[in-house]
């Protein structure tokens, strides 16, 4: 019974976290809608537009001090910890993880994880760090919860909120006795060992729990937040006191914790919509305060922590995933899997372009809703006796396109693409001058230039050509902008009236607003050439990375190369010519790869000095990305799997590889009847066994050519992983020949070198007539006991794709499709059949495998690689 109520909870979760924000918002709709209906937005703007630029400066220092209070809990946790990191470094660090932690943070989560990404740089890390994030974390909610008792006990004035509302009443008792159970950790060790609090005997005894400065540093960020609440009010001049005021934050903040809604969106100012019902006031007053709280107290904080984020260094997103699964470990974890919401790793991956990427995104929105918005009369009616209403206009046309465009243009900055940096810096110096010239609406143009400036400060880390596009992309942002430009019509028109009580400026109204019907021409106008710029950015498809042919000095430098370091089973596929080379700066190491399309396929594992194959690695994924393209290893060795792991590849096996122990191989014994009764048989019939070496003469080459058309039967030649017939290629290594009793060659096959000193060598194209049963296997045994009287250690027989892929029930579901691929489609390819015929030689079966990224379409990439192989190649060396 409970496996099953297991399974059905299992089954609903993702359903019930996904419902629960909803349904908490749909009620706190339920309870306000009629206030809402009431709101004019026109009238909300014209109350913000009588706050003057001192109280401006006012609302801007009591929201960045409640902001900058907060770097308390950093300098707790330094001296905790007992590290040393500079006072400017540490506010720096607070600074960036408080102001995003309150703008898209979730029970603390996004600070706690940008602190362990920020300070790995200054030696914090380690269990014992994580433990101390897990309690700052949890520490967070103390300060609202003695703010919730002192609203029990009376300090704070609710005429009737509670009253009314006993779900918010009973909100309010919950999160008062959080402070009393956070308080109790520590003689709680069941508590503390489930949250993953239990310290080592060592930590126990060198050091002591900060509750109280911890509870002390929680009670000043929220109250100072508090403060700040009431100041806008005040400043405001709502008939709403000081008690009251902290009464209305503290529920709305206790709601919002509720809601389980990141940053209290919506539920936040639910609740202060309700509160302003219940105390006669404006739904339009309600609005305002609102608007000011979350621009001045969330929106310009998180504005100066995204420009100070785009300063640092974040470690790969295989690092953060890593950490992530440390430092959630185990309760908050839990909290996280149940919830999740949402997932911040991609975020936190690499926070400083990221960063960028959302300053050049919000300037996009912030110059929408400048000419969504009425400007103001007395500065138009100044700027109009140096510019024509004309430009006026124009620039107010050109604001709204340069807005939409600057969306678009975010993504190319979040993957550091160089145009996408070009075209940021001419919009936003063009949407610069727009904003003075439409309105001389300077604040706006200011946030800006600062952007434009952090913009050219980040030019080095624009390193890559193109971007991924797909039409995925390109319809998926034709219905944002879409989206967008409905938003900005809405609120356009729904700002565009004069509020009751304005009539006696009705005259600036008519002649410095614009008419609905010229919004909508904007709006229309903007709309079709952003959709114009998608397409032509679809149509013209972004270049594909360079790969050219191998010239005579990577002939040479590989020739050097192989004198020094040893080549694998592969190394000879490189003389076929169809291969790209990529070298280390020093010329030490070199991989071979082909392309197709915005796919790079590396053959096998790259060759040299391993500390330069290392550095190989890195510089080939690099190359890839910076024209947006993907980079896999085909068939790479099981040795070298932490390599690749290190550079964030995943891995698929492809099959095993038949290698033959020359020192163990003979024909004696049951199971090598077979074997030796087929060698008796060509022998009784007149067939010899010859190993040629080049240069070939041209009949043997024409004979050896019939042999191939015949074989092939019409079929195209496959390339890259596998020889093909080409006289140039067949001219570099020995051919081993089976001719008949008329001295016509019945069956061929062409060596292939491995550069290791004789100590390995492989076969590459095998070829036979037809009607010859088992003359593959007589080659075959003519072949290994050739090898091994020349000295060769072991034999390669090749590859047999996808055997003894998938075989356990845990295998990857891919895998698991590998494996009834291998034993259900031997009517398209004969996989068990070549595993069965090299079983026959005692070989010792070693494991290849396909590389690729982590994010990559995994089926895509197997079905490009297929291709690739089957192109075949257009020459060699």
């Amino acid at each position: 019974m409970l496996t099953r109520l297991s399974r059905i909870s299992n089954r609903f979760k993702p359903v019930f976290k996904m419902l629960l924000p909803f349904v908490i918002l749909l009620f706190l709709y339920t309870q306000i809608s009629g206030f809402i209906k009431e709101i004019s937005p026109a009238a909300a703007l014209h109350l913000l537009k009588h706050l003057h630029l001192i109280d401006h400066v006012q609302l801007a220092a009591a929201c960045f001090l409640a902001v900058a209070a907060m770097s308390a809990y950093d300098f707790i946790l330094i001296r905790w910890n007992r590290a040393r990191v500079p006072r400017a470094a540490v506010f720096k660090i607070s600074w960036i993880a408080n102001s995003f932690n309150n703008a898209m943070g979730f029970a603390g989560l996004t600070g706690a994880g940008l602190r362990v990404t920020l300070y790995r740089k200054w030696g914090l890390q380690g269990p014992a760090w994580l433990r101390t994030l897990v309690y700052q974390s949890l520490s967070g909610l103390t300060g609202l919860s003695i703010l919730a008792l002192l609203l029990l006990a009376g300090v704070w004035n609710d005429r009737s909120l509670l009253a009314h509302h006993l779900w918010l009443y009973l909100a309010v008792i919950v999160i008062a006795l959080y402070v009393v159970l956070f308080s109790m950790l520590g003689r709680l060790p069941k508590l503390r060992n489930m949250l993953g609090l239990t310290e080592t005997e060592e930590e126990a005894s060198s050091r002591k729990t900060p509750v109280l400065q911890m509870i002390a540093a929680s009670l000043a960020e929220w109250l100072l937040a508090a403060l700040s609440f009431w100041l806008i009010i005040h400043l405001m001049h709502l008939p709403v006191g000081f008690r009251e005021a902290m009464s209305i934050y503290v529920i709305a903040a206790i709601a919002g914790v509720a809601s389980f809604v990141p940053s209290g969106l919506g539920s936040f100012d639910a609740i202060v919509l309700l509160a302003f019902q219940h105390l006669g006031l404006s739904p339009d007053q309600g609005l305002a305060v609102l608007v000011l709280y979350r621009i001045f107290y969330c929106f310009l904080p998180w504005a100066i922590g995204l420009a100070l984020a785009t300063t640092e260094w974040i470690p790969g997103k295989e690092r953060w995933t890593q950490t992530q699964e440390q430092v959630l470990k185990p309760a908050i974890k839990r909290w996280h899997t149940v919830w999740n919401w949402p997932s911040q790793s991609a975020v936190l991956s690499d926070i400083s372009t990221w960063a960028l990427a959302a300053l050049v995104f919000i300037s996009g929105i912030l110059l929408l809703v400048s000419a969504a918005t009425p400007g103001s009369w007395y500065r138009m009616q100044l700027l109009e006796q140096f510019v024509t209403p004309f430009t006026m206009k124009g620039s107010h046309q050109l604001a709204v396109l340069i807005g939409l465009l600057m969306l678009m243009v975010s993504e190319g900055i979040r993957f550091r693409v160089k145009r996408a940096y070009f075209l940021a810096m001419i919009l936003l110096l063009g949407g610069t001058l727009a904003l003075i010239l439409k309105g001389f609406e300077y604040e706006e143009a200011i946030f800006l230039l600062l952007v434009c400036l952090l913009l050219w400060l980040s030019k080095a880390r624009f390193t890559r050509e193109e971007s991924v596009f797909t039409l995925r992309k390109t319809i998926g942002w034709a219905g944002i902008s879409l989206f967008v430009m409905l938003l900005y019509l809405s609120v356009g028109i729904s700002t565009n009236e004069l509020p009751p009580g304005m009539l006696h400026h009705a005259k600036w109204h008519t002649r410095y607003t614009l008419k609905d019907e010229e919004l909508l021409q904007e709006g229309i106008l903007a709309l079709a050439v952003s959709w114009i710029v998608l397409t032509v950015r679809r149509i013209f498809v972004p270049r594909l990375p360079p790969a050219p042919a191998p010239g005579p000095q990577d002939w040479e430098k590989l020739e050097k190369l192989l004198e020094k370091h040893p080549g694998n089973f592969l190394t000879h596929l490189l003389y076929m010519g169809d291969k790209s080379f990529m070298w280390t700066p020093d010329h030490k190491a070199v991989l071979a790869y082909g392309r197709m399309g915005k796919l790079l396929v590396a053959l096998g594992d790259p060759i040299g000095d391993p500390a330069s194959i290392r550095q190989l690695v890195r510089q080939f994924r690099d190359y890839a990305d910076r024209y947006a393209a993907t980079a896999v290893f085909y068939q790479v060795k099981a040795e070298q799997l932490p390599l690749y792991h290190e550079y964030g590849y995943r891995f698929f096996k492809l099959g095993e590889e038949a290698i033959v122990p020359l020192d163990q191989f003979q024909l004696s014994g049951r199971r090598k009847a077979d074997l030796r009764s087929a060698c008796n048989k060509y022998e009784r019939n007149g067939f010899t066994f010859d190993i040629l070496k080049p240069p070939f003469s041209p009949m043997l080459l024409s004979e050896l050519r019939a042999v191939s058309d015949e074989w092939l039967d019409g079929d195209k030649e496959k390339g890259f992983s596998l020889g093909t017939y080409h006289e140039a290629y067949l001219e570099l290594a020995p051919v081993a020949v089976l001719r008949d009793n008329e001295n016509r060659v019945a069956a061929f096959a062409s060596i292939m070198p491995v550069y290791d000193n004789n100590q390995s060598i492989s076969i590459d194209l095998m070829r036979h007539r037809d009607g010859l049963s088992g003359v593959m296997d007589v080659l075959f045994v003519h072949l290994l006991q050739w090898a091994k009287a020349e000295g060769y250690q072991v034999f390669n027989l090749g590859m047999a794709p996808l055997a003894s892929v998938g075989e356990s029930v845990y295998s990857y579901r891919g895998e698991q499709l590998a494996r009834w691929v291998f034993l259900k489609g031997s009517h398209f390819y004969g996989f068990q059949g070549i595993r069965r015929f090299k079983e026959k030689f005692d070989p010792e079966w070693q494991p290849r495998y396909l590389a690729f990224p982590q994010n990559s379409f995994f089926l895509k990439l197997i079905i490009q690689v297929t291709r690739m192989i089957s192109r075949g190649t257009g020459g060699s060396r």
